[in-house]
């Protein structure tokens, strides 16, 4: 017996009872019970409440308002799925409803679809242009396509609409910075900061956007004060590094420099505020410090697959898995080395083809993550360029997914190659696109190589059997282009 029918004293009633209590008299009304489901749904009982609203909804499914009532109930018990299939439900008998239009906009970005809730706000916005609550979802939406410009608009409508909170002026403040937009966004998080003082998101990013003005200004002396409010060492590298990457992805070359270069004069033993110093300011290195990447991927193991394969959109083993799916069997007779394994992200591509796979990376932290999958033979923890010289041809394939953008200059790891592959070996890696034909350190402090660069370590030693060219990720939401390459040791 349900918790709404032992209240009622008597047994649930169904669809076909509650159409009429055939002069019985029995408290089996329609009102009873939607008015029993809201008593129920305003304790906090929500499945007692869906019970009692989905009898009535069997009862009377042609009353928009049983759905909504319906709809409700399951999004207090996180049920957005039937939420969702219940606003339509009432948007079908009426679509005018603005507020049914809202609230199966919020179920759908719940609920991970955000085309599908951008098209409900519409349905609200067209229906109500002055709807706060729409306007603030589809800025979300936005926001979350990593589409800043528009979330920007949006939010700056939600505020007109609805007046100002220290909320939305912190989420129109964050757009404006993620747009670069930062003069603009400061302002913003001013007033954020004027109408919620305390709150500490707020304050940091305040802080990073009057950070960043500082170096797009040129205000050093401003920097500098801006840095000595954090007392961790940690927090003040993290400021440093994330204003120059957000200048540098604004274009704001010149700026970036300068923070990178207060950075180390601030920091002179720290080798990342060094590499990315040479990255910002356009220094031919040939390769990035091993300390430093060690350093810099130990930091992010715990954090690496989310970030990477959630927010990032990282895409690099399944371009991997259709490479070289198209061109040998997966019978588990290959010898494999997954160079630059990180977390072992690409495990499950190459586990198939192997009867032996062993990864190597820099990072300790990265192959801990990597040993819980439980699908390499051996990890080990080394530089690439020694496991590639070792004696012997040792492996039939050879995989570096994502690996090349922390190496630089790939002539040593070419020559490894082509000495440790097997007659017919794969060589197989992704690489970043640069403009031109060679070897170029971005300000984000990333290698890029050129096309003609790789056909020319390649000639005379490896055919180019594929290469494949797409989006390896986003990057401050706009595709990051490269190329995927499968050789053959000639």
């Amino acid at each position: 017996m349900s918790a709404f029918a032992r209240a009622l004293g008597q047994p649930p009633a169904d669809a076909a009872s509650l159409k009429g209590d055939g002069g019985t008299g029995a408290p089996t009304s329609l009102v009873a019970l939607t008015r029993y489901g809201l008593e129920r749904q305003a304790r906090g009982d929500f499945q007692a409440a869906v019970e009692a609203f989905r009898a009535v909804a069997g009862a009377a499914p042609r009353q928009a308002l049983v759905w909504n009532n319906l709809a409700l109930a399951l999004g207090g018990l996180g049920d957005h799925e039937q939420a969702a299939i219940a606003l339509r439900k009432s948007l079908d008998i009426d679509t005018s409803q603005v507020s049914a239009w809202v609230s199966l906009a919020a179920s759908l970005l719940q609920l991970g679809r955000p085309e599908e809730a951008e098209s409900a706000c519409d349905g609200a916005i067209a229906r109500d242009p002055d709807n706060a609550d729409a306007w603030q979802i589809r800025a979300m939406v936005l926001a979350g396509r990593d589409d800043f410009v528009g979330a920007a608009a949006a939010f700056a409508r939600t505020i007109e609409i609805a007046g100002e909170t220290g909320a939305l002026r912190a989420n129109l403040g964050v757009t404006l910075f993620k747009s670069g937009a930062f003069h603009k966004a400061q302002r913003n998080f001013e007033a954020a900061m004027a109408l919620e003082a305390d709150a500490e998101e707020i304050v940091e990013m305040a802080r990073l956007c009057r950070f960043v003005v500082a170096g797009l200004d040129g205000d050093m002396a401003r920097v500098t004060t801006v840095s000595r409010e954090l007392t961790s060492v940690a927090e003040t590298d993290t400021l440093f590094k994330t204003a120059l990457l957000c200048l540098d992805w604004a274009g704001h070359k010149g700026p970036a420099a300068l923070i990178a270069q207060t950075w180390t004069s601030q920091r002179p033993g720290n080798l990342e505020a060094r590499h990315m110093a040479d990255a910002a300011m356009g220094r031919p290195v040939e390769r990035a410090p091993a300390a430093f990447v060690a350093q810099h991927f130990d930091g992010m193991a715990e954090q690496f697959d989310e970030k990477l394969l959630g927010r990032l959109g990282y895409r690099a083993p399944e371009e991997i898995r259709n490479l070289i799916a198209t061109w040998i069997e997966a019978d588990a007779s290959l010898d494999v080395l997954d160079i630059g394994c990180g977390t072992g992200l690409c495990g499950p591509v190459l586990r198939p083809y192997a009867q032996h796979l062993n990864g190597v990376d820099l990072s300790d932290g990265m192959l801990a993550k990597a040993r819980e999958g439980g699908l390499y033979d051996e990890l080990w923890c080394a530089d690439l360029l020694d496991t590639l010289s070792q004696a012997g041809a040792r492996w039939d394939m050879i995989v570096a997914s994502d690996t090349f953008p922390y190496v630089g200059t790939l002539g040593g790891v070419f020559d490894g190659a082509v000495a440790t592959l097997k007659p017919g070996g794969l060589l197989v890696f992704s690489t970043e696109a640069a403009d031109g034909d060679g070897v170029t350190l971005r300000g984000n402090g990333r290698y890029a190589h050129g096309r003609g660069y790789i056909a020319d370590l390649a000639a005379g030693r490896f055919d180019i059997v594929e290469r494949r060219s797409t989006m390896l990720r986003r990057e401050a939401g706009v595709a990051l282009e490269g190329d995927y390459f499968l050789m053959r040791k000639i």
